[in-house]
């Protein structure tokens, strides 16, 4: 009897911690659910003051192609605005990454990115401008230089230029600009189809929106766009 007593005595615990773990993860996601329509009434009200429009949803953007390598990436929502003529746009996006753990369990982490967008006017070059990473930078310290430099020795130390048109890299590199870079004051960025574009880590958000698009707007003059 004692032996029956104690195994419906573990019953009842494992009973109880299931629901537990239960009401904890609806109190989680109901918590989760009530930030985010927060953080869209925010936005919303942001949007109104600014003259800007919010829209909910992912959606077929001309620049959504530029994150394919992404897994399952999507847009959460975006906004569409005019600054000093220059037609942005601000996304709140995100995807996701894998992994495994020591188990060999497979895991999945979400990561948040906000995505600034200027179409801007005229003919411009496809250019992309990073970072090095370590294997790029050891590979350069072993005198393995990449196809577009601009000579300047600690950019491109530091800092790889991806174009098809080296001219553009000498022309948009600016002595301002590069200087910037190095002061660790310029984001990273890319042109293509006219649309620069730089992605910061995080939710979009309006406390975050309005310096974004500072620093989009002062990027967009560095390169030397007359209308802003």
């Amino acid at each position: 009897m004692a032996r029956v007593e104690a195994v419906l005595f573990l019953l009842v615990l494992a009973i109880g911690g299931i629901a537990a773990v239960t009401v904890l993860a609806v109190a989680v996601r109901r918590a989760a659910a009530r930030a985010e329509r927060r953080l869209r009434d925010a936005l919303y009200a942001w949007t109104m003051t600014s003259g800007w429009q919010l829209y909910e949803g992912d959606a077929a953007t001309s620049w959504r192609h530029r994150f394919a390598h992404l897994s399952r990436f999507q847009i959460r929502r975006l906004a569409d605005g005019v600054v000093h003529g220059l037609p942005m746009t601000a996304a709140d996006c995100h995807y996701v990454t894998h992994s495994t753990d020591a188990q060999g369990h497979s895991q999945t982490h979400t990561v948040n990115l906000i995505v600034l967008v200027a179409r801007l006017p005229g003919r411009w070059p496809d250019i992309d401008v990073r970072g090095r990473g370590l294997g790029s930078r050891f590979l350069r310290a072993l005198g393995h230089q990449s196809a577009v430099e601009i000579g300047h020795a600690q950019f491109d130390q530091k800092f790889r230029v991806e174009t098809a048109d080296p001219r553009a890299a000498y022309a948009l590199l600016s002595p301002a600009l590069v200087d910037a870079h190095l002061r660790g004051q310029a984001p990273q960025w890319s042109i293509q189809g006219g649309e620069l574009m730089i992605v910061e880590q995080g939710r979009l958000d309006p406390g975050r929106i309005g310096p974004a698009i500072q620093r989009l707007g002062w990027l967009a003059e560095t390169l030397g766009v007359r209308t802003w």
